[in-house]
């Protein structure tokens, strides 16, 4: 027998010793070849002990599973609510004074001026209205502001706030210095206060705690005219806004103003005067005065006046820049209104105008000379006055 033959067959048996050993031991009965007696079988308990069917299932080999984590009870008032709560409640509890205070502080410990100096700019037009939402909402006058940003007087401040066109005063140090001013304060996340809004709401509190008695309240009446066929053909909203005393003047009524026809006696930079010291009235918006103009329009071309008109027609200048504007007819009606209500008599530049308009049905509102072209003779030139005549 060759080598390699004994060796298989010393393994052959090697393996077959190690298999029946596993095996319990069966009696094995002998019988003649004619004999009828049958050989046992072995047992199903020796089955199984062969096929291995009743050992224990084998360990995996990762790592145990976790258990699962029992459900957390859900319970009132638990401890992140809780600081929420309390988080608000420090908020509500700051005053307008504090919060007017924090936004005006300097800033430069917190960052520098010079880390913007790299920073795209916007146009000019943005930043003046910035600055006129900051002087509207009375937490600084022009003088305080201009001295912020390193002017002696209000002089430079009011040249840059005066030129027009997204370019506009772009050589003037209020310009840069104001845009750092107030990117300050976006870096440093401190909003401007709304200050009308926390007016009013404090107005709000204290007429609830006065009482019914001395509450004067805001009243807003709304009226439709309908056509023959039962349908609104327009719209006429007469809303009067007590904001801290403003009488009502949903009762006044203006010639011509049925066809939105009233004459005008005042020009546009008169009227923009009168925006610029009425929206300083505490608790006053200027969303909610947009709506107050808009409602004297008796045939309005347009859906509503927006802040953004409003913000354009005070961005001009010129007695008749903005003639054409909804804002500008709009709110004449609407301080007229308002004179008639407190009682105010003419001023002598208001008595001037009518003599100089009255022929002509009030102020012209067909012509602004930004968009109206006048033919002119060799060597003639045209001026338009403080009372918007063309000279």
């Amino acid at each position: 027998m060759s080598g390699k033959h004994r060796q298989s067959t010393v393994l052959a048996d090697a393996s077959n010793r190690a298999n029946i050993s596993i095996v319990p031991p069966v009696t094995v009965y002998k019988t003649p070849a004619n004999s009828s007696i049958v050989t046992p079988m072995p047992s199903s308990a020796q089955l199984m002990a062969v096929t291995g069917a009743n050992r224990p299932a084998p360990k995996p080999s990762g790592p145990a599973a976790k258990p699962a984590a029992a459900p957390i009870p859900s319970v009132a008032g638990n401890a992140p609510k809780t600081a929420a709560v309390a988080s608000k409640k420090r908020k509500a509890e700051t005053t307008l004074e504090e919060d007017i205070a924090a936004y005006k502080q300097n800033l430069d410990h917190i960052i520098s001026p010079h880390a913007f100096e790299d920073d795209p700019m916007p146009s000019c037009n943005a930043v003046r209205g910035k600055i006129n939402k900051l002087l509207d909402s009375g937490i600084m006058n022009k003088a305080e502001f201009a001295k912020v940003l390193g002017s002696t007087n209000a002089n430079t401040l009011n040249r840059f706030l005066h030129a027009t066109g997204p370019m506009g005063g772009s050589g003037s140090s209020m310009y840069y210095n104001a845009w750092v001013w107030f990117k300050q304060r976006e870096y440093a996340k401190i909003k401007m206060p709304d200050v009308k809004k926390r007016q009013k709401l404090e107005v709000d509190a204290a007429t609830a705690a006065a009482g019914p008695s001395n509450t004067t309240t805001t009243t807003t009446t709304t009226t439709t005219t309908s056509s023959s066929n039962g349908n609104p053909s327009s719209t006429a909203k007469m809303i009067a806004s007590s904001v801290a005393g403003l009488p009502d003047i949903s009762g006044i009524h203006l010639e011509g103003e049925e066809t939105d026809d009233v004459p005008v006696y005042d020009t546009c930079d008169d009227i923009r005067k009168k925006i610029n010291a009425h929206l300083k009235t505490p608790g006053l918006t200027q969303t909610q005065f947009c709506r107050d103009i808009y409602a004297q329009l008796r045939a309005p071309k347009c859906k509503g006046i927006q802040s953004k008109q409003l913000a354009d027609f005070r961005a001009l200048k010129g007695a008749n820049a903005g003639a054409k504007s909804s804002v500008f007819y709009a709110a004449y009606c609407y301080f007229e209104k308002l004179r008639v209500a407190q009682g105010k008599p003419k001023t002598a530049h208001r008595l001037t105008m009518e003599t100089l308009w009255a022929a002509d049905g009030g102020f012209d509102r067909e012509n602004d000379h930004r968009t109206t072209y006048f033919f002119l003779g060799a060597g003639d030139s045209a001026t338009i006055d403080q009372y918007g005549r063309m000279g």
